[in-house]
């Protein structure tokens, strides 16, 4: 087992509980314990697929020999983050408030939490990755960081669908840019 290996199993485990976050609440709509709604899903949706690709992504750090430990808490601070991302995004159990409604009220944690990811994960490529902070990469991070602020200010459920819409397709963009391809030389 190398270093890299190693230092993936926590950060593995972090994500998977995030992962798992999300679908023990996919289940309880299932149940209908809780009430769906668009809103909530696209940003249900959009959590997984940041996790997803931040699993994904991470094959580009196997090639690292030498870790410190301020880099290792920086690996590890990304999943962190969307695991509270994923947790806030579900109201407590015995709660009948619609998942719509929660995700407004809860705003403020959520987004700021989402926010904070996207600082991290730029932090993360320019001093894990050491890449070079590039035209693509700014203009794909600065307005995901810019639009996940709105929401967290306003309780307009437009606003958050629109915005929601407009975060997944950045994500979705940034992925195919980056890190479409996993494990080429």
């Amino acid at each position: 087992m190398n270093v890299f290996e190693f230092l993936l199993v926590i950060v593995s485990i972090v994500l998977g509980l995030g992962i798992t976050e999300l679908l023990a609440g996919f289940v309880r709509i299932l149940r209908s314990e809780l009430v769906a709604g668009r809103l909530h899903a696209l940003w249900m949706f959009v959590i997984l697929q940041l996790q997803v690709q931040l699993a994904w992504g991470l094959w580009g750090l196997r090639a690292k020999v030498e870790w410190q430990y301020p880099e290792f808490l920086l690996l590890l601070l990304a999943p962190v983050l969307l695991y509270l991302a994923a947790a806030v995004i579900f109201p407590s159990a015995g709660s009948d408030e619609s998942l719509d409604s929660h995700i407004i009220r809860r705003r403020r944690p959520l987004f700021l939490l989402l926010a904070s990811y996207v600082l991290v994960s730029g932090l993360f490529s320019w001093i894990l990755f050491d890449e070079d902070l590039t035209v693509a990469s700014v203009m794909t991070r600065t307005p995901a960081l810019s639009i996940l602020l709105v929401p967290a200010t306003t309780g307009r459920r437009l606003v958050h669908l629109v915005l929601g819409l407009v975060v997944l397709a950045l994500q979705l963009w940034f992925t195919y840019l980056f890190t479409f391809v996993v494990g080429s030389a």
